[in-house]
């Protein structure tokens, strides 16, 4: 029988080797050659800088920045993530309003869409899209844990409003 002192020297040596085996991969980054581009414009009064990153020539993530008077301060934020070339996460920051609305996607589809609408980085509002990316559900979540659903008439005007954003109108979808 092996001395329970020696058992357990090899298990920490053990375990410390896969912890730094796991740093090192962490540390490696994504297999593949990264690249990343960036472009600037400035028309019509706009100033846009775009950051696009590659990973074997594949598009993995763009971030686009906008100053809409041209002035050198940022107003919007928009950043896309791909895997596999299909969007599966989208971020837009309205800094003036320090507004944030996030979105997750799946086989390019939206499926959730969360929402900040002050600023503090504490997401109040996620609504679920059904197949055809309308909205099907919404809650509202309270910095105590609590989730509750939306009204019928408060979910209504939400559907509403996107359907306008859409061109259709709720009582077209029901068709």
């Amino acid at each position: 029988m092996i001395n329970s002192s020696k058992t357990k020297v090899i298990v920490v040596f053990l375990l410390y080797s896969c912890v730094v085996v796991a740093i090192a991969q962490q540390e490696a980054g994504p297999q593949g050659k990264t690249e990343t581009k960036v472009s600037e414009s400035h028309k019509g009064g706009k100033y846009i800088r775009i950051t696009e990153t590659f990973t074997d020539k594949v598009l993995t993530a763009r971030r686009e920045e906008v100053s809409m008077r041209d002035d050198g301060r940022i107003n919007f934020v928009f950043e896309k993530y791909f895997r596999d070339g299909q969007m599966i996460y989208a971020s837009s920051l309205e800094k003036d309003k320090n507004r944030t609305v996030r979105s997750y996607h799946y086989k390019e589809k939206l499926v959730v869409m969360e929402g900040d609408e002050d600023g503090d980085n504490f997401f109040e509002t996620m609504i679920l899209f059904n197949e055809d990316e309308e909205p099907v559900e919404a809650f509202e979540r309270k910095k105590d844990g609590t989730v509750m659903l939306f009204s019928k008439e408060k979910l209504e005007a939400l559907k509403k409003s996107f359907s306008k954003l859409q061109g259709v109108t709720v009582d077209q979808q029901k068709r």
